[in-house]
């Protein structure tokens, strides 16, 4: 986790992947370039963010409206999405602003489960702002974030390797609903990765130590 100024939104992770296509595109100026990098921090592997606007605002040193005119700005060059309740039928969408980086002009829309893996990117500041959104389905995703945060850190603490939590949230799903603890899931995954060196096999994804548990362990 990244160490940050008390005037600095705390960060998850170190970088920021934008599209190619926007360091190619000689009409992109500085401010939306920045903006459409703030975007990207938060990013998971579908494009999907939702980072407040006070905390765009914080990284870019810009006022709410500037950044959200920004932001319009990319949504008309089709460079961001914004993912809309109607897109989804679904009745706790929330109020929360959700994007999409269009890392390719034709990208698919995200299905439900991927937006809502964006969630573990997002700021602690924002979560009780923005996950709550969710309505009825807070609870239980912020423990599969959890989880899933948890499987990560375990596999890079006893691995060295680098595994994104945002990618795992399927299985720390179904652990959530079957009374799986964070700390069952982290001395799991130490012993299942441990196994995995032992016999040079890969780093173990979340539904291993999925399996290691339902064989192994009683859900607290």
């Amino acid at each position: 986790m990244m160490m940050t100024s008390p005037s600095e939104p705390e960060i998850r992770r170190a970088w920021s992947i934008l599209p190619v296509r926007a360091l190619l595109d000689r009409k992109m100026n500085e401010p939306q370039l920045r903006a459409l990098a703030a975007l990207c921090i938060y990013t998971n592997s579908f494009g999907v963010c939702y980072p407040a606007l006070r905390t765009l605002a914080a990284i870019l040193g810009k006022d709410l409206a500037s950044v959200s005119r920004i932001i319009s700005r990319l949504e008309k060059r089709g460079y961001v999405r914004k993912l809309r309740a109607q897109d989804y039928q679904h009745k706790q969408f929330g109020n929360a602003n959700r994007y999409q980086v269009l890392y390719e002009p034709d990208a698919p829309l995200p299905g439900w489960e991927e937006v809502q893996t964006a969630a573990l990117l997002i700021a602690p500041d924002d979560q009780q702002k923005e996950v709550g959104g969710l309505g009825g389905e807070k609870q239980s995703l912020t423990h599969a974030i959890s989880l899933a945060s948890a499987y990560a850190t375990a596999v890079e603490r006893t691995t060295g390797q680098f595994k994104r939590a945002d990618q795992e949230l399927g299985a720390a799903n179904r652990l959530a609903n079957k009374g799986f603890s964070a700390q069952q899931v982290q001395q799991a995954t130490q012993e299942v990765a441990r196994a995995a060196l032992a016999r040079r096999a890969g780093v173990p994804a979340l539904a291993d130590v999925e399996r290691h548990l339902m064989v192994e362990t009683t859900p607290s």
